[in-house]
């Protein structure tokens, strides 16, 4: 009889890029960073700049001891050639078989490596859109074609966060997978949802900018107070940049400053207390690719009040675990019903608690694997 030769299928050797375009390592792939280097079905490997988004993520990782090479300038756009040489160094030192990019630099400089040759490298690549020009309506068009272009003739496989962002670029849905962030830290896998109805108390941290539409809760708080009558809801607006001047303005043209808080840009372990402290997250944004902001108070047991955009389209069911809004007209009257009917507010904000497992480790990490798997 003839027997066939049990074989194992090799571990992936991957690479994943840490840092982004002149911020350097950021929060939310330090996280994706600690547990992919704690999945056994990958040999994993990290590569980075010297800045950091954050102060101590660089430490986090050393902590983790997570093996990793820092560049110098990699997250700026010069020095080309330098640095795919030692970008292919580590790849070749490290017999990398896959590489995780995050930015349109990284992909340039990735196929660069593999295919300026006649035969290509054998490392596949895979890209994680994580935006295109989507806060300008004028550079949307042309970024989503000259990116989709480039994907289609250089990556192996795309990762889409958000269906919404899948839908941008139909042409690569063939080799597009979905995985959220993973959502893993001790705040995110509490056991009990301590929540109050009353009164109401709403957050949005966001930069405050063109797009993010703060303005939106500001005409949205002033209806309801007109209508209600109730002036113990509070408004927390954590953030900075250049329109906040004008929501001040806004806020005391509308007679409500008094309920608007806005303490700044916080870091993120302060931005998840006023979720702690709140009980309705407010989205206004007109674009969010993903939404951390979405996500993240969800995840927390919050009652989210979002515009239909982001992963908010995969995961709020309207009514039930979350509420969508489109102006600011339609947000007042999400918050008058949930002043006059506080157990909606209770009720969704329990239901989103328990929907919060589709961002929870082994679930992402198994949709991530998959993706590479695929490439």
């Amino acid at each position: 009889m003839l027997r066939l030769k049990a074989t194992t299928k090799m571990k992936p050797r991957f690479l994943f890029f840490c840092s982004d375009y002149n911020v350097g390592l950021t929060q939310a792939l330090s996280e994706q960073a600690v547990e992919i280097n704690r999945c056994d079905e990958l040999n994993s490997y990290f590569i980075s700049s010297p800045e950091e988004m954050e102060p101590g993520l660089h430490q986090w990782l050393k902590d983790e001891k997570l093996p990793l090479t820092i560049i110098d300038g990699l997250d700026k756009h010069q020095n080309f050639k330098i640095l795919s040489r030692q970008i292919e160094d580590v790849i070749k030192r490290e017999k990398i078989t896959h590489v995780n990019v995050h930015n349109n630099w990284q992909l340039a400089l990735v196929s660069w490596i593999k295919y300026r040759k006649i035969i290509p490298q054998k490392f596949k690549i895979i890209y994680t859109i994580h935006g295109y020009r989507h806060n300008s309506p004028l550079k949307t068009i042309p970024a989503i074609a000259i990116i989709g272009t480039a994907l289609f003739l250089t990556a192996d496989r795309v990762i889409s966060m958000s269906t919404y962002v899948s839908n941008k670029f139909r042409l690569l849905k063939y080799k597009t997978d979905l995985v959220f962030y993973m959502m893993n830290q001790p705040q995110f896998n509490k056991k009990e949802n301590i929540i109050d109805s009353s009164p109401l108390r709403l957050v949005f941290p966001a930069q405050f900018r063109h797009g993010k539409q703060q303005e939106m809760i500001i005409e949205a708080v002033a209806e309801y107070v007109i209508r209600t009558s109730d002036r113990t809801i509070r408004v927390v607006l954590p953030g900075a940049g250049p329109t906040q001047e004008g929501i001040r303005r806004l806020a005391v043209e509308k007679g409500i400053e008094n309920l608007i808080e806005f303490p700044g840009k916080l870091p993120l372990d302060k931005v998840w207390e006023e979720y702690e402290k709140s009980n309705v997250a407010i989205i206004s944004s007109n674009v969010e690719t993903y939404g951390r902001c979405i996500a993240e108070p969800f995840a927390l047991g919050r009652c989210v009040v979002t515009r239909p955009t982001g992963v908010a389209l995969d995961i709020i069911r309207d009514g039930e675990n979350g509420f969508f809004f489109k102006n600011s007209a339609q947000l007042a009257d999400t918050l008058v019903d949930l002043h006059n009917n506080p157990q909606k507010l209770m009720a969704t904000a329990g239901q989103a608690f328990i929907d919060k497992s589709i961002f929870h480790r082994d679930a992402v990490l198994a949709s991530y694997i998959s993706a590479i798997n695929k490439a």
